[in-house]
């Protein structure tokens, strides 16, 4: 319980942006009119605002790229509580809810970390048997490309035996 209070802090402790960020409104008071300095004020003012906005929108750019991946790690962490608890209801109220609380995380864990390592040995086994062909593919049929160096090829062999045949039947 602790360590998804100190996670969902974390995970909203790096979303919030600091307010030096954010575009200052302007106020303006009754002697600001009456200058005639003011309106160089003001357009001053404005510009930096606009430069605080575009600075905002693109530090705003990077934090959505990364409340998103947070947002996906917060949902993976509500639905891993979820089924956590829902596993828990599931043992009979004879064994304690904390004995059985880590009885089901322990077997969750294990049935994923199965599945991953599953997955991963297929996906790697596949790949490997691929390559294997692969290469055998290419070291079986080593003689029969293009020769190298220089000497007649195939395509030239195939040109002298339709030359000679079509010089037989003239």
């Amino acid at each position: 319980m602790a360590s998804s209070v100190v996670l969902h802090n974390l995970c909203f402790a790096s979303l919030s942006i600091p307010k030096r960020y954010y575009p200052q409104t302007l106020t303006l008071t009754h002697s600001q009119f009456l200058s005639s300095k003011s309106f160089l004020k003001l357009k001053r003012r404005t510009s930096l605002s606009h430069q605080m906005v575009r600075q905002s929108r693109s530090i705003a750019t990077v934090l959505a790229a990364q409340s998103n991946f947070l947002k996906v790690v917060q949902t993976a962490w509500e639905v891993g509580k979820n089924g956590i608890e829902a596993g828990t209801n599931l043992v009979p109220d004879s064994v304690p809810r904390p004995v059985a609380r880590i009885s089901v995380t322990v077997v969750a864990l294990s049935l994923s970390l199965f599945v991953l390592k599953s997955f991963l040995s297929t996906a790697f086994f596949v790949l490997a048997t691929m390559g294997l062909v692969y290469f055998t593919f290419i070291a079986l049929n080593k003689d029969k490309g293009p020769k190298g160096d220089g000497g007649p090829t195939s395509t030239d062999d195939a040109l002298e035996e339709a030359k000679r045949i079509m010089d037989k039947y003239k």
